[in-house]
């Protein structure tokens, strides 16, 4: 399942990255979906593949979701038909931020929940 997850993640990075510093013509859209709801979702989905897919670095892919969001907003600048905006982001931020969480809460409760079913579990 890591493996999987680490391909969808970067896979989601590269999306991220070309959909970010693509001409605003070539970027990428989800139909019925604003912009903001398509940044979250795809740092979302990056973020949380990526923790599944290296679960001991949660820390470094925090860092590397900031980092990379600050750094991909001002990266815009360099493309003429591009706009770099805070709110954006924080937007990404905090997709990212929320796929970590999740992941985390989820392998929390998975753990409880082993925990309680090995523990009931008669000799």
């Amino acid at each position: 399942m890591r493996r999987w997850a680490a391909l969808i993640g970067w896979g989601a990075v590269a999306l991220v990255v070309f959909a970010t510093l693509s001409p605003i013509g070539a970027r990428p859209h989800l139909a019925h979906m604003g912009p903001q709801l398509e940044r979250f979702i795809a740092y979302l989905v990056a973020a949380a593949a990526l923790a599944i897919a290296y679960p001991a670095r949660k820390g470094a892919i925090l860092l590397c979701i900031v980092a990379g969001a600050a750094g991909l907003e001002i990266a815009q600048h360099f493309e003429a038909s591009r706009h770099a905006r805070g709110l954006d982001a924080l937007v990404k931020i905090m997709g990212g931020v929320s796929g970590l969480a999740v992941v985390s809460l989820c392998e929390r409760l998975w753990s409880k929940r082993v925990a309680l079913a090995v523990g009931r579990r008669p000799d």
